[in-house]
Order: structure tokens, then sequence, then C-alpha cells
């Protein structure tokens, strides 16, 4: 699988790779961003979600705190009213007495509290003393005792107040007993659910539930059997916050009421407020798609910016490929791909003037070649001559002339060297003994020529005419410089270690101080040094080659250094 991604990435172009290299590292981290952005978002609406549960939850607790307490200030109005105290244990003396407390206080008082209050249903009292019913307000206590409200309020521990639902809320509370008593007293009020939970009915979005301590359940809204699908008893051991039940997921929050043992549980749907995440990812996603869609539009401008110098340079090398060198590159980029172009651009220069050059040394050459083939054709003829010119000097007895002309003939053979540029050592000092020759016989032998030759260099071999132009410059800027006294021209060749030394000395007047090498000479006539000193170090390299020394009125030695070579043909 990498090999293939490998495969496919080498084979994209640079346009592409930079394409994806910028997708990557922007579009990504977008992406990641979008995700987070959503997620805290989504975190954050499900706190402000429990935040907006959990105060309705205390706004309803404290709601029908409110009620319970408002109902339970009557029950304390009627079970410390002496009146009422005195019916229950029927402390009369006869009948008449409690007749008229019954018609004459307790019917009016108790229609009293239920027009002053619409959701008093009925205010009971049940006795477990011998007083006789009276309509709905005095009852024996045998009617309810079997009724599991009716344990509840009269068992221990005793609680002043105790409320229950049974088809109806009915609050009770306990008579004071009377000393030595032990019966029980009870008032009961039946109460219209929807005046304890009006504000409860209201909340449309939240779903409510109220259970007692022993997890009975008291009551439900209206919205809590649309909002979800659940038994009712499965909210009451869960904890506050996101709970799952079944399929459902709810968020939940519980608050317990302070004037009865009551819980109130408020729940509100998960998907409620995915709904309202919902226009969050929409949202983002939007922003994020957005954002994408400029940036893919920037990358692809800028991709495309970077790459057409790109495509300039490989076009350009492409017709330098095809043979076209005329073409001229050049940028004003100081980056890396500017340089590169600058770069290309100056190869090429250098590319046109090597080709120039390797043009200028082949018309060069080819002129070598004729002059060579020239000198091949040329030589018989002046060979030819110069014997013929021997002939007649020998027949006139001019010897002089015949020695002369021999010289000058065996110098020229051994100098044309039939086109050869190496020669053996011995060849060369021949050459140079051939020359003096004739130059001595120019000059009426006006000087004294001595040689000092090892017959070690004899095996050896180096370039041609290195030593004529040196001789030639001691004689004429040494020797014949002599203002009096004969000249001496000394020349000498040596080894020293893997080295040979040529050495021409004379007895002149020496040469000027700044003439110190060969270089020089070309300033003092001596251009025939400078180029036998660029043949020598072109063929051997830099460390060989002349040097000079030179003492005023006392004369100069020019020395040649070369390795020894032996040359062999092909």
């Amino acid at each position: 699988m990498r090999r293939l991604i490998d495969r496919m990435f080498n084979r994209m172009r640079f346009k592409q790779k930079l394409f994806l290299s910028y997708v990557v590292v922007v579009i990504v981290p977008i992406l990641i961003l979008g995700f987070y952005a959503y997620n805290q978002s989504k975190a954050m609406l499900e706190y402000q979600t429990m935040e907006g549960i959990d105060k309705n939850v205390a706004t309803v607790t404290e709601s029908i705190d409110n009620s319970l307490e408002n109902y339970n200030h009557t029950l304390r109005s009627v079970v410390y009213n002496a009146t009422f105290q005195k019916i229950v244990s029927n402390d009369y003396l006869d009948l008449v007495n409690l007749s008229r407390d019954l018609n004459g206080y307790l019917s009016p008082y108790v229609n009293m509290m239920k027009n002053l209050d619409k959701g008093i249903e009925s205010i009971t009292m049940y006795t477990q003393n011998d007083v006789p019913e009276y309509d709905t307000l005095v009852h024996s206590a045998t009617r309810v005792e079997q009724e599991s409200w009716y344990k509840e309020a009269v068992s221990p521990p005793y609680s002043e107040y105790r409320w229950f639902y049974d088809e109806d809320f009915i609050a009770t509370a306990q008579f004071p007993r009377p000393y030595g008593s032990k019966n029980t007293n009870l008032v009961t009020m039946r109460i219209k659910e929807s005046q304890i939970f009006n504000t409860a009915d209201k909340q449309s979005d939240y779903g409510l539930v109220m259970a007692d301590s022993l997890g009975r359940i008291v009551y439900t809204n209206g919205a809590a059997n649309k909002l979800a699908d659940f038994d009712a008893t499965d909210i009451l051991n869960r904890p506050e916050g996101l709970v799952q039940l079944g399929e459902t997921k709810l968020f939940l929050a519980k608050k317990q009421l302070e004037q009865a043992d009551w819980t109130i549980y408020l729940f509100v749907p998960a998907d409620n407020v995915s709904a309202g995440a919902g226009s969050i990812i929409r949202a983002t996603l939007g922003i994020t798609v957005v954002c994408i869609l400029i940036l893919l539009v920037i990358i692809s401008l800028f991709s495309r910016t970077m790459n057409r110098r790109i495509s300039t340079l490989n076009s350009t090398m492409k017709r330098v490929e095809m043979g076209d060198l005329s073409v001229r590159v050049q940028s004003a980029s100081r980056d890396e791909i500017g340089e590169l172009t600058n770069r290309f651009g100056k190869m090429l220069v250098r590319v046109n003037e090597l080709i120039e050059e390797t043009y200028q040394s082949k018309i060069v050459q080819k002129e070598a070649e004729l002059k060579a083939l020239q000198w091949q054709i040329n030589p018989h003829f002046l060979y030819n001559t110069l014997s013929f010119i021997n002939w007649k000097a020998l027949r006139s007895d001019a010897y002089e002339i015949s020695h002369v002309v021999t010289s000058l003939s065996r110098f020229y053979r051994t100098a044309l060297n039939r086109g050869n540029n190496i020669i053996p050592v011995r060849d060369e000092l021949d050459n140079i003994r051939s020359y003096i020759e004739i130059i001595g016989a120019m000059n009426d032998y006006s000087f004294n020529v001595e040689f000092d030759i090892e017959e070690d260099v004899y095996a050896y071999h180096t370039i041609n005419l290195i030593l004529q132009p040196l001789v030639e410059n001691a004689i004429q800027h040494g020797v014949n410089k002599r203002k009096s006294g004969g000249g001496v021209l000394h020349v000498s060749a040596s080894l020293r270690g893997d080295v040979i030394l040529f050495a021409v000395r004379d007895n002149g007047p020496g040469m000027p101080s700044h003439i110190a090498d060969a270089a020089a000479l070309t300033q003092f006539g001596g251009y025939g040094l400078k180029n036998v000193d660029e043949r020598i170090k072109l063929k051997f390299g830099a460390e060989f080659g002349i040097s000079i020394e030179s003492v005023p009125e006392q004369g100069s030695c020019i020395t040649i250094t070369v390795p020894r070579y032996i040359y062999r043909s092909a």
C-alpha cells in the first residue's frame, strides 16, 4: 500500500504536489478546528441546558412549596382552633351545644376557607372519639382506618403535616391530644391538582415527575408523556445530568420539596438539545466549507504562481535539450527558484562560451593540420634545394658554404621532426648544435661554445624547439652585447632526481633587474622564452618551466626544468 502511495505521489506533477501539501497543511487544521468548535459549542449548549433545567426545577419546587405551605398554614389554623379541638374531642355535656358549634361555627368556617381558596375541595375531620358524624366535615376514623394514607398519617414518627396522593392530593394534620387521651384525631384537606401544579403544567418544554419517599409516582405533567416514552419509575434512581433510559437520552435534574416528602424530577430529551446543536453543526459546516472554498482558490492561485516559474524554467530546459542554445534565462527573484534559474542561465552562457571556444580551437586545429601538411610538403623541396646547394659548393671547393648548408639542413630536419611535437633529447641537442654552427658562421665565430652533457639524458624525450629560443636569446642579448673580449656560451644538460635540467649560460652584460621570469621577458624581446615556458607547463604541469638568474656585468643563466619522460608511440 505504501509503495502504491509513493508511486502515485512520484507520478504527480509538482503543481499537484504543491496543491496537495497546502491542502494537508491548511485545510486539515481547519477541519480539526471546526470539529473542535462544534464539540465546544455542543458542550456549552449542554451546559446551558442543564443550567436551564436546574433553574426551572428550582422555580417549580419553590412554586409547589409555596402552595403546600399555604395549605399547611390552613391546616394549622384548623388543628389549633379550640372549637375544632373541642368538637373532635367530644368535650360536650349535651348534643345541643355540639350541634350549635357544628352548624354555627364549623360549617361556616369551612365554607369560608373553600370560598377563599378554590383549590380546596373538602375539609374532613376524622376522630376516634364517640362523636356523631356531621355531613362531610366530621367522620369516624373507622371509615378510613384501612386506607394506606390514613395508616401512614397516624403512624410514628409524628409529623405535623403529611401529604398523600389518593386520586386526589390529601394534606393531613393531627390534632393535639388532650392530656391522658390515646385517641388520634386527624384533619384532612383534599386539594385540586391544578392548584398545586399550576406552574408545573406550564412547563411544556420539560417533563416533570414527582414521587414520594417510597418511590410512588405522585404526579406527572402532560409534557412528560409527550417528550419521552418510558416508565416514570425508571427515572427515580438516576443521577442528575445526561442519562440513558432505554433508547432515550435525557438531561435530568431533581430537587426535594421542603413542605412535603416528595421529590421533583425535571427532564428534557437530548434530541431537543441536538436539534439546537443541528443549527450549530450547519453553521459550523457552512463556515468551514466557505473557508475551505476560499482557501482552495487562494491555494490554487498561489500554487499556480509558484509553479509558473518552474514550468517556464522547465520549458526553457526542454528547448535547450532540443538544441536551442540561443535562449536567455534570467530571474529577478531572490528565492531558490530564482537562484536556480539564474544559475541555469549562467551555465547556459558558459556552455555557449565553451562551444565557441571548442569551435575556435577546431579552426586552429584545422589550420595547424594544414600547416603541418604544408611543412610535410615544403621540407622535401627545402632539403632538395639545400642538397643541390651543398653539391654546387663542393664542386666549387666552397667547403665553408657546404658546412653551413649541411648544418642548416640538419637543423630543419630535427626542428620539423616530421610534424611530431615530442623529440628525443639527443635530437634536441643535435638541433641546437646545428643552430649554433649556423649562427657562429654568421658571426665569424666571434664567441666560443662549451657543451656539458651527461650521457644519461639521452635516454629520455622532451618537447621540441625548447633550447633554440634560449640560445638565440643568450647570443642576441648576451655575448653579442659584450663591449670587449670574447663571448662564451655554455650549454649543459644533467639529471637531478626525477627531472632534467637544461641550462644556457652566457657571459654577457646580464639582464635588467626587473626581468624575473619568462613572462617578463616579453618586455625585453623574449616572446620565444615565454612561449617555451607555456608549452612546458601545458605539457608537464605548472611546477616545470623556465627559471632565470642574471647578474649585471657577469652574465645570465636560463634554466629549463622538465620531468624524466620517455615517449611511447601508440
